[in-house]
C-alpha cells in the first residue's frame, strides 16, 4: 500500500513538474520572439506590397509574366504563369455578381445564430455575414458569457465602423453545446427554433477530442442549415453519419467548413476536376478516372489575429498522428516530420512545412475518388515558433499535450506575448494545393494558391460564404444531406470560392506538364 501510495505521489510530482517546466519553456521561447532579428528587422511585415510581375488583361484571365524570371532564368525566359489573381484589396472587386440575386428590397431579413460567435472566429463570421448579405441578416452570437458578447459586438461594431458600414442588430442566446441540458427549454433544439434562427454556424472549437455533434443534430432537429469549423476528424465522421437524418427532415448541413478546412478542401477539389477534365478531353475513348496526387501547404503568420483556440488546437495537433494516403490508403505519420520546402508566392516566398493532421485529408479521402496520395503540411512565422512546436512534441509528455484545458490555459496564459508577436509577424494565411494525375505514361500538375492578408478575417468570410450558399441554394440546388466541403456541387463550389476570393491578395490557378 505504502509503495502505492509512493509510485501516485511520484507520478502527480512529475505531472505537476512537466506542466511547470511546459509553461516555463513556452513563456520563454515566446519571450524570446520579442527580440528575434529577423522580426525586428520587419521580415515577416504584415505589408504586403505587389509582387514584381507585368500584368496583361485578356478577359477573365490575367497572364502574370515574372520579370526576375525573365532577365534571370535563360533556360525559362518565356516562362508564362496563367493565373487568376488579386493583387490588391479593393473595392471594386465583387467578382462574379451573381445575376440571379434578389435586391435588398425583396430580400426577407434573415437570423443566423453564430455559436462561438463571443471569439474572433465566430466574431469574424458574423461581421462577413453582414458583409456578403448585404445587412439582409439579423446576428445572433450563442455563447456563455454576456460580457464576452457585449465585448464581442463592440468590436465588430468598431470594425465595421471603420470600414463605413451599417450595423446590424445583434441578440446573445445563452447556451453550452458541451454541456447537458437541465431542462427541455435549454435543449439545443428548442434554443435554436425559440431564437427564430433561419441557420447555424458552429466555432466555438478547439473541436479536438469531441465525439458527439450535438449541435449538428439540434440544428437538423430543428430543421435549419448548419455549418461548422470542425477539424477533427472522428467528429466530421459522427457528423456525416447524421446525414439520412438530414435528408428525412430536408435539412442541408457542412461539416470541416472554414478557411482551412474548408475552402482548402474545395482548392483540391476544384484542381483535380481541372486535370480530369484535361485527361478526358484529351483520351476521348477513356472512361478511366485518373490517379491524382494531392498535396496541401499552408502558412499562417503568428496566430493570424484568430487567438488563443488556434494556439491552442495547435498544440493538440502535436500530440495526435498526422492522417496522411499513400498508394490510396490511409497511413498515419509522426506529426511534426517530414519538411518540405513549398514556395507560397508573393511576399511570403519559400516555407518549410511539415506534416501536422488536417481534416481535409479525411474529408478529401472520403470525397474524391481515386486519390492516389495525399498530405498535408503548415509553417508559422516567425521561425522560432516552428522550433517551439518540434521542442514541444519532443520534450512534453503526451498525456500532457492531449490535456485539452491545460492547453486552452496555457494559450490564455501566453496570449500577452502571443498578441506582441502578432504585431511583429503579421497574420497572413497562405495555402497552396498541388494536385498531380498520371494518364497514359504522362503526368501535369494543376497549382492553386491563395493568400489573404489576415487568417481571422479570411476564415469569417470563408465561414460565412458556406452557410450563405446553403440559406440560398439548398434544397435547390444542394439536395438534403450532410456534406464534406468538395462533395457540394460544382457550382456551389464555385460560388464560395468567388465570394472568398474578393479579399485575396494572391489567387494563382495554373497548370503544368
Amino acid at each position: 500500500m505504502g509503495s502505492l501510495q509512493h509510485q501516485t505521489t511520484l507520478r502527480t510530482t512529475a505531472t505537476t513538474t512537466s506542466r511547470v517546466l511546459l509553461r516555463s519553456l513556452i513563456s520563454a521561447l515566446l519571450l524570446l520572439l520579442s527580440y528575434h532579428p529577423r522580426a525586428r528587422c520587419g521580415a515577416f511585415s504584415s505589408s504586403v506590397s505587389r509582387p514584381n510581375h507585368s500584368v496583361t488583361a485578356v478577359g477573365s484571365l490575367r497572364f502574370i509574366r515574372s520579370k526576375k524570371n525573365h532577365n534571370h532564368n535563360n533556360h525559362n525566359k518565356e516562362r508564362t504563369r496563367y493565373v487568376t489573381t488579386v493583387l490588391q484589396n479593393n473595392n471594386n472587386n465583387n467578382v462574379n455578381d451573381d445575376t440571379d440575386k434578389k435586391s435588398n428590397n425583396d430580400k426577407k431579413c434573415r437570423k443566423v445564430l453564430v455559436v462561438g460567435g463571443n471569439g474572433r472566429v465566430g466574431g469574424s463570421t458574423a461581421r462577413h455575414l453582414h458583409i456578403l448579405d448585404e445587412g439582409n441578416v439579423e446576428l445572433i452570437l450563442g455563447g456563455r458569457s454576456q460580457k464576452s458578447f457585449e465585448q464581442s459586438v463592440a468590436r465588430i461594431t468598431s470594425q465595421l465602423k471603420d470600414a463605413s458600414l451599417s450595423i446590424p442588430k445583434f441578440t446573445f442566446q445563452p447556451l453550452d453545446v458541451e454541456q447537458q441540458p437541465q431542462s427541455q427549454d435549454m435543449d439545443l433544439a428548442n434554443i435554436i427554433r425559440s431564437c427564430g434562427a433561419d441557420a447555424v454556424v458552429h466555432t466555438a472549437g478547439p473541436f479536438q477530442q469531441r465525439t458527439n455533434p450535438t449541435l449538428l443534430r439540434a440544428s437538423i432537429e430543428a430543421g435549419v442549415p448548419y455549418v461548422d469549423v470542425c477539424d477533427e476528424p472522428p467528429l466530421c465522421q459522427a457528423g456525416k453519419e447524421l446525414s439520412d437524418l438530414a435528408k428525412t427532415n430536408g435539412v442541408v448541413a457542412v461539416t470541416a467548413a472554414g478557411i482551412w478546412p474548408g475552402a482548402s478542401a474545395l482548392m483540391a477539389a476544384q484542381a483535380t476536376d481541372h486535370l480530369r477534365s484535361l485527361d478526358q478531353t484529351n483520351n476521348n475513348t477513356s472512361t478511366s478516372i485518373s490517379p491524382v496526387d494531392i498535396s496541401m501547404s499552408f502558412f499562417t503568420a503568428g496566430t493570424g489575429n484568430a487567438g488563443a483556440t488556434i494556439v491552442s488546437a495547435t498544440f493538440l495537433l502535436l500530440c495526435q498522428k498526422a492522417l496522411t494516403i499513400a498508394h490510396g490508403k490511409e497511413a498515419e505519420l509522426e506529426p511534426w516530420t517530414e519538411p518540405r520546402e513549398v514556395d507560397f508566392r508573393g511576399m511570403q516566398g519559400v516555407k518549410t512545412v511539415r506534416l501536422l493532421d488536417n481534416p481535409d485529408v479525411f474529408t478529401l479521402y472520403h470525397s474524391l475518388p481515386n486519390i492516389r496520395s495525399l498530405s498535408s503540411r503548415f509553417a508559422t512565422a516567425p521561425g522560432v515558433w516552428n522550433q517551439l512546436f518540434g521542442a514541444m512534441k519532443a520534450l512534453v509528455p503526451r498525456d500532457i499535450l492531449s490535456n485539452t484545458d491545460l492547453m486552452q490555459g496555457l494559450s490564455l496564459f501566453s496570449l500577452p506575448i502571443i498578441r506582441a508577436v502578432d504585431k511583429l509577424v503579421g497574420a497572413t494565411n497562405a495555402m497552396r494545393v498541388d494536385a498531380t494525375s498520371v494518364h497514359n505514361n504522362s503526368s501535369r500538375t494543376c497549382s492553386f494558391i491563395v493568400t489573404h492578408n489576415d487568417l481571422e478575417q479570411c476564415v469569417g468570410l470563408a465561414t460565412a460564404a458556406f452557410i450563405l450558399e446553403l440559406m440560398d441554394h439548398g434544397n435547390n440546388d444542394i439536395p438534403p444531406g450532410v456534406y464534406y466541403p468538395a462533395e457540394l456541387p460544382f457550382e456551389s463550389r464555385n460560388r464560395i470560392l468567388d465570394q472568398i476570393k474578393r479579399d485575396a491578395i494572391v489567387w494563382e490557378f495554373n497548370t503544368s506538364e
